[in-house]
């Protein structure tokens, strides 16, 4: 290994702490509930497309996401490429409990 790389690893840590660990993992949780959503929206709301709407309902289950989180964002939010609606939505709901 060349100095570079040794220097590169002692002073990186090879492992995320749980708190990081867990940080990323809220955020990709946060970010695959909102596209999901973001699809539903389209396909119910936009598109009218059942089909579309009925596999995307479907997806949900087989990932086994909430659906009343789901319900919350996509009835709570009246922008939904709005991130930061988004994500106040999403925070009040997580606030409530509710599982």
């Amino acid at each position: 290994m060349n100095n570079l790389a040794v220097a590169f690893l002692k002073t990186t840590p090879l492992l995320m702490s749980v708190s990081a660990a867990e940080e990323c993992r809220s955020r990709n949780d946060r970010q695959s509930y909102f596209a999901i959503t973001r699809d539903l929206v389209q396909a119910q709301f936009i598109l009218a497309d059942a089909e579309l709407s009925r596999r995307l309902w479907q997806e949900v289950a087989d990932r086994d996401l909430e659906v009343g989180r789901i319900l919350h964002l996509l009835y709570g939010c009246a922008c939904h490429d709005d991130d930061n609606e988004m994500t106040l939505a999403d925070d009040t709901f997580l606030a409530m409990g509710i599982d």
